[in-house]
């Protein structure tokens, strides 16, 4: 192939090319417009939720720490496994499309379920604002909501899911596992961890475990790892206040360090883990548990600081009921063994 032959090619290559990602011919296609937002809020602004969902409600509240709690007497936190992650949802989804393109008005809110809305959410802002939305009717193709927010007259169509995980904060409010109490039936196990010098090294454990058939046994680490089965009488009337902390308080929201020594709290502090049995959304058991370390007697003299055992969170210092610590951490003075 000669000289000529071979420019040829290569240029008439490289006007494929050119052609291929710069098409001049071709018609410009036009952007398609981005999805409208149904609301915008920063997470900074808010200061209050509540969901109202068919005939259940929650509310929560911002702490002055700047976290958040069920807005009740005692502001308990909510579960960090599930809240994690909500404030940033509620901050507003963008929608599927605007139907202000034919419907400038909801003239008649019944046609769309926002008359009688299943689901209204209220969130308080700073400055006294409040915004209000509403989620209405599915769509014909089950994928959506109509929803319309207090005010405005647009009507947006909602992401399904991101409706159901507002509602569940209302009809499976999102309580701490340490904050639930279950019924004796399911607790499975609990284990007494004594305060230790050095937690690495110390095998102190009180381990009562359910069997099969209903009874219980009991094991003293420090002694053998053996078991033995428990006095069914003395242990039936101490479960019940000790398989969950009732009453417990908040002495502070937030500790920014994670330093939690000035109450007593850290790696060689005494501990009660009460193990249960749970339940996934699709039917399936299984054994959750909750692992509460517990630390110096608070002035009053009616609470002990502790905290939960989570990880990768700030926890608060909370007050354990004194008759619960010292019920609990008191069995090692009086194991309840069968005769």
């Amino acid at each position: 192939m000669n000289l000529k032959a071979t420019l040829a090619l290569i240029i008439l290559a490289v006007a494929s090319i050119v052609v291929y990602l710069f098409n001049p011919f071709s018609n410009e296609e036009s952007k398609q417009p981005p999805k409208p937002w149904f609301y915008q809020v920063s997470v900074d602004d808010m200061t209050s939720i509540s969901i109202d969902h068919k005939d259940k409600s929650e509310s929560f509240i911002k702490t002055p720490s700047g976290t958040w709690a069920f807005d009740w007497d005692i502001l308990i936190p909510p579960s960090h496994n599930r809240w994690g992650g909500i404030a940033f949802i509620l901050g507003g989804p963008q929608t599927q499309r605007d139907l202000t393109e034919t419907t400038t008005l909801i003239e008649n809110p019944a046609q769309y379920g926002l008359d009688n809305p299943h689901t209204v959410v209220r969130i308080g802002l700073t400055l006294d604002r409040t915004l209000e939305f509403r989620l209405g009717d599915k769509t014909t193709d089950g994928r959506h909501h109509y929803g319309q927010i207090i005010g405005f007259p647009q009507l947006f169509l909602i992401a399904d899911t991101w409706g159901n995980v507002l509602a569940r904060l209302a009809t499976e409010p999102p309580y701490p596992a340490w904050y639930i109490d279950r019924p004796t039936d399911t607790i499975s196990e609990i284990n007494i961890f004594p305060k230790t010098e050095d937690a690495s090294k110390d095998e102190g454990q009180l381990n009562f475990k359910r069997q099969r058939n209903g009874t219980w046994e009991i094991t003293d680490y420090l002694v053998s790892t053996e078991s033995r089965p428990a006095n069914n009488d003395k242990w039936q009337k101490l479960l019940p206040i000790i398989k969950a902390p009732s009453g417990v308080d908040v002495a502070v929201h937030k500790v920014e360090d994670r330093d939690y020594s000035q109450w007593g709290l850290g790696d060689n502090s005494a501990a009660v883990e009460i193990r249960f049995r749970n339940q996934t959304e699709q039917g399936t058991t299984y054994t959750d548990g909750s692992l509460l370390l517990i630390g110096d007697i608070d002035p009053s003299g009616e609470y002990y600081y502790g905290k939960s055992s989570e990880e990768n969170t700030s926890q608060p210092v909370l007050l354990f009921p004194k008759e619960w610590v010292e019920t609990a951490l008191g069995l090692y003075d009086d194991i309840p063994y069968a005769e």
